[in-house]
């Protein structure tokens, strides 16, 4: 019997796991699937690896450190420069860093699938293939930590609704492949670049250079004809002087988008969501390790409070996440100037916090 069954072994899963190996029994499931990210650490993530009193290794850093992020309005022609202070890493060795962190008494299952959960008098029984074998393990709470398209939600909070879905895609070139026109006027081995479109989409599309590759991806909203719209956007680039070879490399990937405060789910005092899972996840950016990060501290916070497993309470947690959720709430004030085309053209016509101004 565990104490706490995890699901989803990625930054969040990963984190609540690590905090709270010392006091109980807990059992990880990691399929070892592989995020649809661009890899850049907001500061608010670095300030939670800061709390926690981790260091990133040098190792899973990528060139370049760009300190600024290029904005491309196509919709009014209009470019502006403002100050990031974002860490450009390798996303992958990011989650096996994290993984490497968790302390030997916690069962971590690689390659393990899970299924569904069966309730009983004492907890759940949690069913999952390992390596393509069946199994099942006991457990007193079961935590979902298994992103936006989380089967724990599904399973057990079908009802709660469900913020809007998003397609993320992303395409890898080498940089060899890449030829930039210099009427193009964006030095994009050095910025990152978000663009906005509402004709191809109501998220952003985003460039990231990437240790002499080039990332070209987008949100595009859930039932969109996303290969053709990516087709659009690279005839776009074109027309302004980038052209894109053959990509190398091409990831997929669902992401939310919560414009709803009741879309959010904690779950309730034996089935727990956190991270992206629970909704959490920022509205204007897609950005989700710090809440991943944030959220998972809380909720081990939430634990150690409560005592035994099966005292868990739940109210305690929401109490606790107040603050994140604050701090989503306010960033909602800022899709309009982000989102709406109008309102963009004014806010970057006024140059406010830009590093320099031009047109396109």
């Amino acid at each position: 019997m565990y104490d706490i069954g995890i699901i989803g072994a990625g930054p969040a899963g990963a984190t609540f796991a690590r905090l709270l190996a010392d006091r109980y029994r807990i059992l990880l499931l990691d399929s070892g699937r592989q995020k649809c990210c661009g890899g850049l650490l907001h500061p608010r993530a670095q300030t939670a690896l800061d709390k926690f009193g981790l260091s990133l290794p040098e190792s899973m850093l990528v060139e370049p450190q760009p300190c600024a992020v290029a904005v491309a309005d196509w919709n009014n022609h209009l470019v502006r420069r403002y100050a990031r202070n974002y860490i450009n890493l390798d996303r992958t060795a990011f989650d096996h860093w994290l993984l490497s962190l968790i302390p030997k008494t916690v069962d971590v299952r690689k390659n393990a699938f899970y299924q569904k959960s069966e309730t009983n008098n004492e907890g759940l029984t949690l069913h999952f293939t390992e390596n393509d074998e069946p199994k099942t393990a006991q457990v007193l709470r079961l935590v979902g930590a298994d992103g936006a398209f989380s089967t724990v939600r599904r399973e057990f909070f079908p009802n709660v609704p469900k913020p809007k879905c998003y397609i993320a895609v992303q395409h890898w070139f080498e940089q060899d492949a890449v030829t930039l026109d210099p009427k193009f006027g964006i030095d994009l081995w050095n910025d990152y670049m978000g663009i906005f479109d509402s004709a191809l989409t109501d998220f952003y599309i985003w460039t990231i250079p990437k240790n002499r590759h080039l990332i070209l991806g987008g949100a595009f909203p859930w039932g969109d004809d996303v290969l053709r719209t990516m087709e659009t956007v690279r005839k776009k680039l074109e027309l302004q002087g980038l052209m894109l070879g053959a990509p190398c490399k091409r990831e997929a990937g669902q992401i939310l988008r919560p414009l709803r405060q009741s879309s959010y789910c904690f779950g309730n005092d034996r089935t727990i969501l956190v991270g992206e899972a629970s909704g959490l996840i920022g509205p204007n950016s897609a950005e989700g390790i710090s809440c991943a990060l944030i959220s998972a501290f809380h909720l081990a916070e939430a634990f150690q409070l409560s005592g035994k497993p099966s005292d868990f309470d739940p109210s305690l947690y929401r109490r606790l996440l107040r603050r994140l959720m604050w701090s989503l709430w306010r960033k909602k004030f800022r899709i309009p100037p982000m989102f709406n085309p109008l309102v963009r053209k004014y806010v970057m016509l006024s140059g406010l916090t830009a590093l320099r101004r031009r047109s396109v």
